[in-house]
């Protein structure tokens, strides 16, 4: 038996308690001397499916009619979440020409939204971006996202010497002094900006180019918002790498590119009416084999 004094208003008031009545420190913990075991057997509990799987789009040879439905197969299979594909094929990786289509998503199957059209490469052919080097008038090769440039418009995808003939995406109508750097490792490399006085070297004044930049879209390879190349000591990897209208040499022969993707006129038109941001659209350029065998998700580290 314990007692404790307890201070009452006029008295001292003694109470006795059980010694069972009061806590006591819990005894020290010894050295684990057994494995854990479990009191009872883990039970999964109940699937709940939360909404129904998206169906992956069908796939059919008809809708597809003037695409290549092996390649896009393989693409569509590689990364769901692309409802878009521009293919740039080439026979070899040195051939300077090849063929452009487009597949896109429609009412939940895949179309052929441009049909195979002859597509102009770089005049050294193209090279995978990692392999390549500002200049080297090779194309990139591999799988790109449309590309985003800060404007003083705001972002753009699409740009051109002519009216907006309905793109799927803000448009800039090129303006007096609308540059777009391509000088290796200066702040401006891969960047649009407006400059009628330092606007030289290898940077493109837009304005000049009116036929071949009648209109645009960018190709994501090495675009903002991690350019490589456009700081001291970086890999220049590409820059202005676009899709644009084929110029032609006398003779009306199709001249190839430095590096850019282009197609005849009335073709660019129905490009730039079909790319649409908000599918999520991937440019896909190489030789038939490379585009069988690049990843989902090819492109640049990340700085």
């Amino acid at each position: 038996m314990l007692c404790r004094s307890i201070a009452a208003v006029s008295a001292i008031v003694t109470v006795c308690l059980p010694s069972a009545g009061l806590a006591s420190a819990p005894a020290a913990l010894g050295p684990l001397d057994r494995a854990a075991t479990a009191t009872a057997q883990a039970v999964a509990g109940a699937a709940e499916q939360l909404g129904p799987a998206p169906a992956s789009p069908t796939i059919d040879a008809v809708a597809l009619t003037g695409c290549d439905v092996e390649v896009l197969q393989k693409l569509a299979s590689s990364d769901r979440t692309v409802m878009q594909w521009i293919i740039v094929s080439v026979p070899q990786s040195a051939a300077t020409a090849g063929t452009l289509s487009i597949a896109t998503v429609r009412s939940g199957r895949w179309v052929c939204a441009l049909s195979s059209t002859v597509a102009q490469v770089g005049r050294q052919g193209v090279r995978p971006i990692l392999q390549r080097r500002s200049g080297d008038d090779t194309t990139p090769a591999g799988i790109f996202p449309l590309g985003v440039v800060s404007t003083p418009q705001g972002p753009i995808s699409f740009f051109g010497n002519s009216a907006d003939p309905g793109a799927l995406g803000t448009y800039r109508r090129v303006q007096r002094g609308d540059c777009y750097g391509a000088n290796p490792n200066t702040p401006g490399y891969g960047h649009w900006r407006v400059d009628t006085r330092t606007c030289t070297g290898d940077d493109e004044l837009l304005a000049n180019n009116v036929q071949a930049y009648e209109h645009a879209a960018l190709i994501g390879a090495n675009t903002e918002p991690n350019v490589s190349g456009d700081a001291p000591g970086e890999i220049a990897y590409a820059a202005a790498i676009f899709l644009h209208r084929t110029t032609y040499a006398s003779g009306n022969v199709p001249k190839p590119t430095s590096g850019c993707v282009s197609i005849p006129h009335d073709q660019l038109v129905t490009a730039l009416r079909s790319i649409d941001p908000a599918l999520n659209p991937r440019f896909a350029i190489g030789t038939r084999s490379d585009l069988f065998a690049t990843p989902s998700r090819s492109g640049l580290p990340v700085r």
